[in-house]
């Protein structure tokens, strides 16, 4: 098989599973098995693969036309310019996310600031190591309930070179977090309402933690956590910065105001939705 056949066949497979990204899929799961780049695979159609390749490269098309998403398969997602380790045992690092990155940097513009930040729900590790990497001053507590999301944080800051920086912590929140201060709190709780679950893709509901998406009912049971305990654990002036899902803000706004806090400034994403919230006590 050449790299050519090997193209068509996979976006003509995944156009009949009516995956929308079929030609990048394609070209991203060929250059994974090959270890080619992009630019040899574009300019070099008539490469024949190896029939170890042809066979990794057939496994993964199957892979991905059962909703697997790319980055499970390569097992890389990359997010503000560093790369992650991603399985299912996390979230996928999403390009909202980064929102997040911004306000941070909005809040705190001198770099060699010395911080202490704490992030609720490590997960990969996306947001707290990229912080790490931009203020190489900072030090960070990330907290997971999850092994499995710690686990993977850990290989993160290693890759990423931020380990010895990173303190992981197994913890529900805040609640095996010793008490004292940080100059900044950040979290990307669940914030899906449990009832919407199930009209999730299929990349997203077969293929991420639960615990990592289901908010409760109405998807803002870890607001009220967060907002109830947080001020505890904030240096004076400090911020508490999370992010929200598709019309959240109004509630998540009430739910800090009414534990203390006064809103301080939010965010939109690329699509213009308020996707941040900054809050102070």
């Amino acid at each position: 098989m050449k790299i050519s056949d090997a193209l068509v066949f996979a976006k003509k497979s995944f156009e009949s599973s009516g995956i929308e990204t079929a030609e990048l899929d394609a070209r991203v799961l060929l250059g994974h098995v090959t270890l080619f780049s992009k630019e040899k695979i574009i300019f070099n159609p008539d490469i024949e693969l190896t029939n170890q390749q042809e066979e990794n490269f057939i496994s993964a098309v199957a892979r991905r036309n059962l909703r697997e998403p790319v980055s499970h398969i390569i097992g890389n997602r990359e997010f503000y310019g560093l790369d992650f380790f991603v399985n299912s045992s996390v979230l996928d690092p999403r390009p909202d996310s980064e929102i997040l990155i911004a306000a941070v940097f909005e809040k705190f513009p001198n770099k060699n600031q010395e911080l202490k930040i704490l992030e609720l729900g490590v997960g990969s590790g996306c947001l707290i190591i990229t912080l790490l990497k931009y203020f190489p001053s900072a030090v960070a507590i990330g907290a997971d309930i999850s092994l499995k999301a710690l686990e993977i944080c850990k290989k993160n800051a290693i890759s990423n070179e931020v380990e010895q920086r990173l303190f992981l912590k197994e913890s529900n929140l805040f609640n095996e977090i010793a008490p004292e201060k940080f100059d900044l709190i950040i979290s990307n709780p669940p914030y899906i309402a449990k009832k919407e679950i199930a009209d999730l893709a299929d990349e997203v509901r077969l293929h991420e933690p639960m615990l990592a998406l289901d908010g409760g009912d109405d998807g803002l049971d870890f607001y009220r956590q967060i907002a109830k305990a947080a001020a505890g654990f904030l240096k004076p002036q400090a911020p508490v910065i999370v992010e929200i899902g598709y019309g959240q803000d109004d509630d998540v706004k009430k739910i800090f105001i009414e534990n203390g806090f006064r809103f301080d400034s939010q965010k939109v994403d690329f699509g213009g939705v308020v996707r941040v919230l900054c809050f102070r006590v």
